[in-house]
């Protein structure tokens, strides 16, 4: 396959380029969470609380750029590196006097024994600083796959889940979070795939209707290409009622104007219908002074493509005088035929020639005079009588 590339690199350096944004933004998220974390192991184990205010510019921080992240999450992590030293040292003088407790034989109450417990839990279930940061890229890779248009927010739900999954305080943890964030992606690309196939419905249905679609339909349409509502299976129904409707009032108007047209023109036609561009099939017409010469006209309905050429009444023998009947005969309709794409044209008609043929190029179709109008059944059979009457040469 062949073609410019340029707009998929594009695409692609735009979604690197979200992911990247949205793991900053994620990994300062999971910072500001354990900085907030630590705030309360400390205030727990006694600190000073003017020891656990963060630095007025952590609070007051606004990031506006990836630039402006990677700044804060480097503050954040110097904080939470301050924070640590001192628990650390807070947790030592509470082991020591833990011990200095039990060995006066006095143990300290149930609660105080279970505070204990759970605030040396929260210092050793963390994850280390790579572990983390592994965590912090899958979350990143796994919702880069989601299917986005331009500029559509990421799903809050999502969101959520991802930064739950950064944010586990174990692998185990972040593992099945990870399983139910791939799950959901999923099945956002599915979801999306459905709403895009049903918008290149819509727009085709609206396309082939124009402006006869009725109001309630387009507005239905327009609604599903815009993705504000899904196409569900009753408003497709609906709208393809619609445009067969459509179709079918087309149809029959360019049946009648066909008929029209030829009869201002001054023919004599024959077997045009409602039904002709809908069903398909032959009609005729011609002029008087034709004799047995018709244009007959073949409607092919799946095709939408219209045959004109002319026809005589089999019967007659192969004469030089009859080919030349032929001849003029197609050349009369040749220089006619431009005017009827006029005049059809004019009225909302337009034919596209795909092949026309000069007279002569091939031999004029002979017929079952069964075939032809009735109405000029006598005038065949005067005719054909009188060409068997005129000698033959040798």
């Amino acid at each position: 396959m062949s073609g410019p590339t340029t707009a998929s690199f594009v695409l692609q350096a735009r979604q690197v380029r979200a992911a990247r944004s949205r793991h900053l933004h994620l990994q300062m998220q999971r910072l500001q969470s354990k900085l907030s974390q630590l705030q309360g192991i400390a205030a727990a184990l006694g600190l000073n609380q003017a020891d656990l205010a963060p630095p007025p510019n952590l609070e007051a921080a606004k990031p506006s750029s990836d630039g402006d992240h990677v700044q804060l999450i480097k503050e954040i992590g110097e904080e939470l590196e301050r924070l640590t030293r001192r628990i650390t040292a807070a947790r030592d003088r509470k082991a020591q006097a833990a011990k200095a407790m039990l060995a006066t034989q006095d143990l300290p109450p149930i609660e105080e024994a279970l505070h204990h417990f759970m605030v040396h839990r929260a210092l050793h279930t963390q994850l280390d600083a790579s572990q983390s940061q592994a965590i912090v890229d899958s979350v990143a890779r796994i919702l880069a796959r989601l299917d986005l248009d331009e500029g559509e927010p990421l799903p809050q739900d999502l969101v959520a889940l991802g930064r739950d999954m950064a944010l586990a305080p174990s692998l185990e943890r972040a593992e099945l979070l990870g399983l139910e964030l791939r799950l959901r992606v999923q099945n956002q690309r599915h979801s999306k795939a459905i709403q895009r196939a049903g918008q290149a419905t819509a727009a085709s249905l609206l396309e082939a209707m124009g402006d006869d679609a009725p109001l309630s339909v387009r507005e239905l349409l327009e609604a599903v290409v815009l993705g504000d509502q899904p196409l569900s299976p009753d408003a497709l129904a609906l709208a393809q009622r619609a445009e067969q409707a459509v179709a079918r009032q087309r149809q029959e108007t360019a049946a009648s104007i066909l008929e029209q047209s030829l009869q201002d023109l001054g023919y004599a036609v024959d077997g045009i219908d409602d039904t002709l561009f809908l069903e398909g099939g032959l009609a005729h017409f011609q002029r008087h002074g034709w004799n047995d010469y018709f244009v007959q006209v073949r409607v092919q309905p799946t095709e939408q493509t219209l045959n004109f050429n002319v026809v005589r009444a089999r019967g007659t023998q192969e004469t030089a005088e009859r080919k030349r009947l032929d001849f003029l005969a197609e050349d009369r309709w040749c220089a006619e035929f431009p005017k009827l794409l006029e005049t059809l044209a004019a009225r909302g008609v337009k034919l596209n020639v795909t092949r026309l043929l000069g007279a002569g190029e091939l031999p004029v179709q002979a017929v079952d005079p069964a075939s032809l109008p009735q109405a000029a059944a006598d005038d065949v059979q005067r005719q054909t009588a009188r060409l068997r009457a005129m000698p033959t040469k040798d």
